[in-house]
């Protein structure tokens, strides 16, 4: 399959990231786990115990399934539900769906074609999207100012997202990335915090105002590419995708957060 792809002028990671979707951020934020009370069953933490029975984890009662609960969570987290027969489902980023912390945590939570999530499965791995798909996770809720705090078993992966995915845009679903207002910024999350973070990322890679707002525009497809040069239109992209990957902001509610700041160019 890989080779198959690679003819067609796409990697594993990229065809996989082009049909896998992400829980907004400001949407996890507000709240994660979305059931603390439940986990799925497992021999062995759970042995002896299944479906509907009570266990405890960590002094904590909890009742135990399938995954029933993380699809209920998927579909309040996104306002989709789980489409059967459509060749795709929800996987668990991270693993351990026995950890009532983990099983409907926001940030544990991928909607993937069957195909790639096999490959990000310990059964029959695929270890570079297998690293990617955390990387990602950990890029949009863990990187700076986390969501929750960060499990024992989630670190960073150390991937640069950008080095293989190119302009290719990680993809969200959740309330505000799926309504049809006009563009705002993510509930929850207050507009000094969000500019005060994208303020953080422009600081950390030298890039000015002008760099950011032309790569804006250039992922809207609203720049003339023949204005820059190619270096220039690839660093441009390169930090406007950056600031949507590390805010989960969408690219119309950066620009809007940007004019709203005075800071559009």
């Amino acid at each position: 399959m890989e080779g198959y792809l690679r003819d067609g002028g796409v990697t594993i990671l990229q065809a996989a990231f082009q049909h896998s979707y992400f829980v907004d951020r400001s949407v996890v934020s507000a709240r994660t786990p979305y059931f603390p009370d439940r986990a799925r069953i497992s021999r062995k933490h759970y042995p002896g115990k299944g479906r509907g029975d009570k266990a405890v984890w960590e002094d904590r009662p909890i009742t135990l399934g399938d995954n029933t609960y993380a699809h209920q969570a998927w579909r309040k987290y996104t306002g989709r539900g789980i489409y059967r027969g459509s060749g795709y489902g929800v996987r668990h980023i991270w693993g351990y769906p026995w950890d009532p912390d983990a099983f409907t945590a926001g940030w544990n939570l991928c909607y993937m074609p069957f195909w790639a999530g096999m490959l990000t499965e310990n059964q029959h791995p695929y270890p570079e999207l297998q690293r990617a798909i955390k990387q990602a996770s950990w890029d949009l809720f863990f990187r700076d100012n986390p969501v929750c705090t960060p499990p024992s078993f989630i670190t960073d992966p150390g991937m640069n997202l950008n080095s293989v995915l190119g302009d290719q845009p990680v993809l969200l679903l959740g309330s505000e990335v799926n309504s049809k207002r006009e563009p705002s910024l993510p509930s929850g999350s207050p507009t000094t915090d969000v500019f005060e973070h994208v303020k953080q990322i422009r600081s950390k890679t030298n890039r000015s105002w002008v760099i950011i707002c032309k790569g804006i525009r250039l992922l809207q497809g609203r720049e003339k590419v023949s204005t820059s040069t190619r270096n220039v239109q690839s660093n441009a992209k390169s930090i406007a995708r950056r600031i949507l990957r590390e805010t989960a902001l969408t690219i119309d509610q950066l620009e809007a957060l940007l004019k709203n700041h005075g800071v559009w160019k």
